[in-house]
């Protein structure tokens, strides 16, 4: 019997929250104030989980919490008394990496404890040590192959989380120190700034110019096509990157993975193979959104000595984030807020939960006292027109025009 693997999406706010859940998310995993290693996201204040709480328990979904900085000995007085807190919460798992967190959090909470990928557990006894120290689950190392997974799940009777989609770093399970050097910022204390990302000027010994290059730019991850795979596998929670990333970036992704994920489990149960070809198709929906190029990363074992295809092609999208349905309004006009301007008779198209996507005409742009615009700008509140269905934190997109040779 195959287990249907819960899909877990990034919420690094409130919004972001409910738009994971509103495209098909099983669960989130959010940041709060201390030690959530994403300093510059929005994050939630406890304000904010609450309702982010009370809104998953409403529908039947589940919140983890990431606590997966590193804690020196100064923060431990404030990380007790934020467990205390968390503890009265009804949190779902806390992700922790730091083996003296991790014992703070069994001290002072009841909540279920699922052990960071940056905690680079890649093998059998890793898994079992972490049980045995009251882990639920195991978030595994990014490099750990659906092969390794799948061995290692039959030796530890434990739930394994992997990674399937978003950005992937340059180092070892995201054990990075380049921030600290180039930005004085510890990237292990939440103050990553992404230097791996940077374009570098190059020189030879003798500091000759040898021109810019992404010499640390990774691809991003991409295990769409290995849905069937591990679900066969029997992992338990499939994961996907990116809390700072943008609400297109979270409604696409997991649109595309909830679609996928039923459908080969679908299939799976009836055994019967999923048909590639549908596979590929929300394989390139997910390529619509800005993106590094795709990798399958550490998915796919390879052969001893054949190196896994990281490095960074070039930035590349086929659609532009336009804005978020904020409010449906009669008669027939949605109340949209925009992140990219537009112009008047753009093409834009409404991404529904379900199904393919719903152009919407834009001949009459209005601002919310109604007033006609020929262009709209980011930042601003306006009324289109749309006869469809509709309904609130739908994601409006519109589509680039190829480039002409």
């Amino acid at each position: 019997m195959v287990l249907k693997p819960e899909l877990l999406a990034p919420a690094g706010n409130l919004e972001k929250l409910k738009i994971a859940f509103k495209y098909g998310a099983d669960a989130v995993y959010v940041g709060g104030h201390v030690f959530g290693l994403r300093k510059y996201a929005d994050n939630f204040t406890l304000a904010q989980l609450q309702r982010g709480l009370d809104y998953a328990q409403s529908r039947n979904k589940k919140v983890y919490l990431v606590l997966n900085g590193f804690a020196h000995q100064q923060d431990l007085a404030s990380l007790i008394d934020y467990l205390k807190v968390l503890d009265t919460l009804p949190l779902s798992g806390l992700i922790i990496s730091d083996m003296g967190v991790m014992q703070l959090a069994k001290h002072h909470t009841a909540i279920p404890i699922h052990v960071s990928t940056q905690a680079s557990v890649t093998n059998k006894y890793a898994c079992q040590f972490f049980k045995e120290a009251g882990a639920k689950r195991i978030i595994l190392a990014r490099e750990v192959s659906i092969d390794d997974a799948k061995a290692i799940l039959k030796a530890c009777d434990i739930e394994l989380e992997l990674f399937v989609h978003g950005a992937m770093c340059a180092s070892y399970s995201g054990k990075c120190i380049i921030s600290n050097y180039s930005a004085g910022r510890d990237s292990n204390r939440g103050g990553c700034v992404q230097s791996c990302r940077h374009a570098y000027q190059l020189h030879d010994h003798n500091h000759h110019p040898l021109g810019q290059n992404h010499i640390m730019n990774a691809k991003d991850l991409n295990g769409l096509r290995l849905i069937p795979q591990l679900i066969q596998a029997g992992i338990h929670s499939l994961k996907i990157e990116g809390r700072m990333k943008s609400n297109l970036y979270v409604a696409n992704a997991v649109k595309a993975y909830r679609e996928a994920i039923d459908y080969a489990f679908d299939q799976l149960s009836k055994n019967q193979d999923p048909d590639s070809r549908l596979l590929d198709t929300w394989y390139k929906e997910l390529s619509t959104v800005s993106n590094r190029s795709f990798s399958t990363g550490g998915l796919e074992a390879r052969p001893r000595g054949e190196s896994i295809e990281y490095h960074f092609d070039r930035y590349q999208k086929s659609v532009d984030f336009i804005g978020t349905v904020k409010a449906i309004l009669a008669p027939q006009h949605i109340v949209v807020e925009i992140k990219t301007g537009f112009k008047k008779g753009d093409i834009l198209e409404l991404i529904p939960e379900q199904g393919a996507p719903v152009l919407i005409p834009s001949e009459t742009i209005t601002s919310l006292e109604g007033t006609p615009l020929e262009r709209c700008q980011p930042n601003t509140l306006i009324k289109l027109p749309f006869s469809g269905s509709a309904k609130q934190y739908d994601l409006i997109r519109r589509p680039l025009q190829p480039a002409l040779n």
